[in-house]
């Protein structure tokens, strides 16, 4: 069991070479996805993958700064509500990556379009933010210790519908990959470039049908740079989820409880996570494999 510091609102001092390992691994991974979203035009990733990296960054200087002094407040709460809330922003880039996915590989293949998905998981991910930082600053600005166990509550609820939305979104992907790899689709695709709207004549239709399977089915569309995009997103995935997971757990048990004063749960199933999800997007980077319009080689 964790020795607890009973004048630390941590429960703990954090250890300083770790979160300034952290910190230094948290800046290169965010350096480096502001480095790729330039060079591949992909401005979107601004407002969502690096915000999120900021987010991390500012919570990890916050706990190295508390490392040095556990008694400030504002050092604590900088990187308690700032952990909380920079994954809504990573979390976000991937429900645009996965509806990207959907629009490339066919949406008939999905209950829902690739406008639609983006939409729907996005506004979850926002909603989610706002409850974390309404608990965050709930928490922050709390003048006894009961206030801020409510603050945390209120965080909880955010890590909780985040947490239901990524679980929606992970049943959605699954159904839309076993359409696609059972060659089912849920739907009709007409082709844009051959009709403008769907026939309504059944021998008409039945030709369009017939050119659309011409075009290849969803697994032919499934090229390898798109294998390897859901290979990176499902890993991202599972990163966050597992810490989705822990911080409920934790915040639940309240500022006091044996989850939360553990330095090393919180290390391995937060810090370690989070940064394996943004490391992941760097590599399997959706510029590299699905990037669009006039972002840089693009594919469609």
């Amino acid at each position: 069991m964790a020795n607890i510091v009973e004048d630390s609102a941590y429960g703990f001092i954090p250890t300083l070479w770790i979160c300034a390992l952290f910190l230094v691994l948290y800046s290169l991974s965010t350096a480096t996805h502001v480095g790729q979203a330039i060079y591949y035009r992909m401005w979107w990733l601004f407002p969502t993958m690096i915000f999120g990296g900021i987010g991390e960054i500012i919570g990890w200087t916050g706990r190295l700064w508390s490392s040095q002094n556990y008694h400030n407040e504002k050092a604590f709460y900088m990187n308690i509500c700032s952990t909380i809330i920079a994954p809504s922003f990573m979390t976000a880039a991937m429900f645009i990556i996965m509806g990207r996915i959907i629009g490339l590989v066919g949406e008939e293949y999905s209950r829902l379009r690739p406008r639609t998905y983006s939409i729907v998981f996005v506004t979850a991910d926002f909603a989610a933010l706002i409850v974390q930082s309404v608990g965050g600053a709930a928490a922050a600005m709390a003048d006894t210790h009961e206030a801020s166990e409510k603050g945390s509550h209120v965080m909880v609820a955010g890590i909780i519908i985040q947490m239901a939305a990524i679980t929606i979104y992970c049943i959605i992907q699954a159904d839309f990959l076993w359409h696609v790899l059972s060659d089912r689709p849920v739907r009709i695709r007409f082709s844009r470039s051959v009709v403008a709207t769907p026939p309504s004549d059944p021998e008409d239709a039945s030709r369009m049908v017939s050119l659309e399977k011409q075009a290849g089915s969803g697994r032919a569309r499934l090229t390898s740079n798109i294998k390897n995009m859901l290979i990176g997103l499902i890993l991202a995935t599972v990163f966050i989820y597992i810490r989705s997971i822990y911080r409920t757990i934790e915040l639940l048990g309240g500022w006091k409880g044996k989850v939360y004063v553990n330095q090393k749960l919180f290390n391995s199933l937060d810090g370690m996570p989070i940064f394996m999800a943004m490391f992941v997007l760097n590599v399997f980077h959706p510029g590299r494999f699905i990037a669009m319009g006039n972002e840089r080689n693009a594919v469609a």
